[in-house]
């Protein structure tokens, strides 16, 4: 799918270093993310994270910031990433699918209930559409809100990069 940009305000440019402080501030402080990767046995999220900072920083790509116009109606359009866990729990045998197409996430129900009202996700924008890189879980909990039909006070802002579908890393063989 193209992307259609009418979904989507320009508001800046951003270098690869505030597109990792997001990500950062997205992560460090949820004790959640903290008890899995320690359970994983790394000591800091700058550990457990190093390898997907890294494959994205590698992309030496230019990074903007844009508004998503309507959450509802464009995340569950978005695809999930190359990521293992998600890849074969959610995918259902399906390369990159959308939000809409994949298995429901069983946390998504608990992620809608403190919903914060403005959130930046980063995703990758590629021939094939938009692929998050970080944002998952809060695509899954956006889409099941669409399903529902429940409305959502949303201000979503979506730092993006743009690559050929063939520079999309992968993290399934981990």
């Amino acid at each position: 799918m193209k992307l259609d940009k009418a979904q989507f305000e320009f508001v800046k440019s951003l270098t690869w270093e505030d597109v990792a402080e997001i990500w950062r501030s997205n992560e460090i402080n949820e004790e959640h993310w903290k008890k899995y990767y320690e359970s994983k046995g790394h000591k800091s999220w700058e550990e457990w994270r190093k390898k997907y900072i890294d494959a994205y920083a590698a992309l030496n790509k230019d990074w903007y910031l844009v508004k998503v116009k309507d959450p509802l109606a464009s995340v569950p359009n978005f695809r999930g990433g190359n990521y293992k866990g998600w890849k074969e729990n959610f995918y259902k045998g399906q390369e990159l699918p959308t939000f809409s197409e994949m298995k429901e996430h069983p946390a998504a129900g608990e992620f809608l209930k403190n919903f914060p009202s403005t959130t930046t996700i980063i995703v990758l924008n590629t021939d094939i559409g938009i692929i998050i890189a970080e944002g998952m879980h809060r695509c899954a909990a956006i889409t099941k809100a669409a399903k529902e039909g429940k409305k959502l006070d949303l201000d979503l802002y979506v730092a993006m990069v743009d690559v050929k579908k063939e520079e999309i890393p992968d993290f399934t063989r981990e």
